[in-house]
């Protein structure tokens, strides 16, 4: 019998816990730092249309953060994720750019999986 494939991720991979689900509310986000091949990471957390994602915090255009600690990746109407710093727009489901200064970058987005009741970066 073969190992299922989240089971056999989560045994090659490092997993570490974010945030527990039940905070992370439908429009939400949730910033975090993680340490991969001894270099410190920002990311965020997101859950739209009921599915949770990650990427890391940082505009493709210029290198900010999308976010910072008690600001919402999300715009007013959290139909997209917005960089405060050159107003681009960002599908939450893909982290493509749909508006602003960078129609070709888009968001780079991490791999995390929900365990119990975590949600959890998973590290390779």
């Amino acid at each position: 019998m073969s190992t299922p494939p989240s089971t056999a991720v989560e045994s090659l991979s490092k997993v570490v816990p974010i945030i527990a689900s039940s905070e992370l509310h439908e429009g939400m986000s949730h910033i975090f730092t993680f340490v991969k091949d001894d270099e410190r990471y920002e990311a965020f957390v997101i859950r739209f249309g009921n599915v949770i994602r990650a990427y890391l915090n940082i505009c493709p255009h210029a290198g900010e953060p999308i976010a910072e600690k008690n600001q919402s990746a999300f715009n007013s109407d959290k139909r997209y994720l917005l960089c405060r710093e050159h107003f681009a727009l960002f599908d939450p489901e893909t982290g493509k750019c749909v508006s602003g200064p960078c129609p070709i970058a888009d968001l780079h987005k991490i791999s995390i999986v929900q365990q119990e009741e975590m949600i959890c970066l998973i590290l390779g």
